[in-house]
């Protein structure tokens, strides 16, 4: 399947909150699922990115995705817009984030347990009150190369850092991957640049730096996903150390935690169907 024909066969639709504002979304409704997957993608922002994830997942899931919209300003804000949705689509469900997208699946289940079954997180990090001065340092660097890009996104034109950003992917991020496994990588950027817009991207970096007004969680904001928490941290992945891991691992209730998806950081997106399958089961057999 191809971005145009997934875009055909999964039609966006747009739901008015109750304050006003647009929510964009594709969801399928599968008759024979027991559960249903968000699917919340990484620091790009832009779900149709997880278009072969969202038809893979629709044989055995209902699936639902969205892009982080710019009309919401920070995480709180976007956290409530997707349970409201949620509650409108009478949804209860399973959130799958990626890297930002686990964070953001972090502040949904704290701000609106109600609409969450259960928690997959890959290659992410925790919001936690205590995670120890090594992991807050990381994030805090992130953070501060963040807006080293934003600073650097007024100069150039927008065009060029599209390109830096297909090549920190393609030079940095794919070392060890086939041929095939590269492609893939080339198809999915050549999507992002399709995609992505200048005030999108400015928007992007504002929303993962409001990530750090999210520090403070706690075991005990977790507590009722006991044993329905699914930590996918594969051994290879460099962008959140090992002291971020461990503290995603302390704050979750007796989680299933996988190490071997290799890949690096983007083992979700050339170990599709390893990936796939791993979420499956684990969601099957708690439904």
């Amino acid at each position: 399947m191809t971005l145009v024909e997934f875009r055909r066969a999964y039609p966006a639709a747009v739901f008015t909150l109750s304050g006003g504002k647009p929510f964009t979304y594709r969801y399928y409704k599968n008759p024979n699922a027991k559960a249903t997957l968000a699917l919340l993608t990484g620091g790009i922002g832009l779900s149709d990115l997880f278009y072969k994830h969202f038809a893979r997942f629709a044989k055995d899931f209902s699936v639902l995705t969205f892009d982080y919209q710019i009309q919401f300003a920070d995480n709180g804000e976007f956290a409530d817009a997707v349970a409201e949705l949620l509650c409108r689509l009478k949804e209860k469900v399973w959130l799958a984030g990626q890297s930002l997208g686990g964070v953001v699946a972090q502040v949904i289940a704290f701000r609106h347990p109600e609409v969450v079954e259960g928690l997959v997180l890959s290659n992410t990090c925790s919001l936690a009150k205590d995670m120890g001065d090594e992991a807050y340092g990381h994030l805090k660097k992130m953070m501060e190369s963040q807006k080293k890009s934003k600073k650097l996104l007024s100069v150039l034109p927008f065009s060029l850092f599209k390109r830096l950003m297909k090549w920190a992917v393609m030079k940095k991020k794919t070392d060890g991957f086939t041929p095939q496994e590269k492609a893939i990588m080339e198809e999915l950027c050549g999507a992002m640049l399709e995609l992505l817009t200048k005030p999108y991207e400015y928007h992007m970096i504002d929303f993962l730096c409001d990530a750090e007004n999210y520090f403070g969680m706690t075991e005990q904001d977790f507590a009722r996903w006991d044993d329905k928490v699914l930590l996918i941290l594969s051994e290879d992945d460099t962008t959140f150390n090992q002291a971020c891991k461990d503290s995603l691992i302390a704050i979750m209730p007796h989680p299933t935690v996988v190490t071997n998806l290799t890949g690096g950081h983007l083992a979700l997106m050339v170990r599709l169907e390893q990936y796939a399958e791993l979420v499956t089961e684990y969601i099957q057999k708690r439904t």
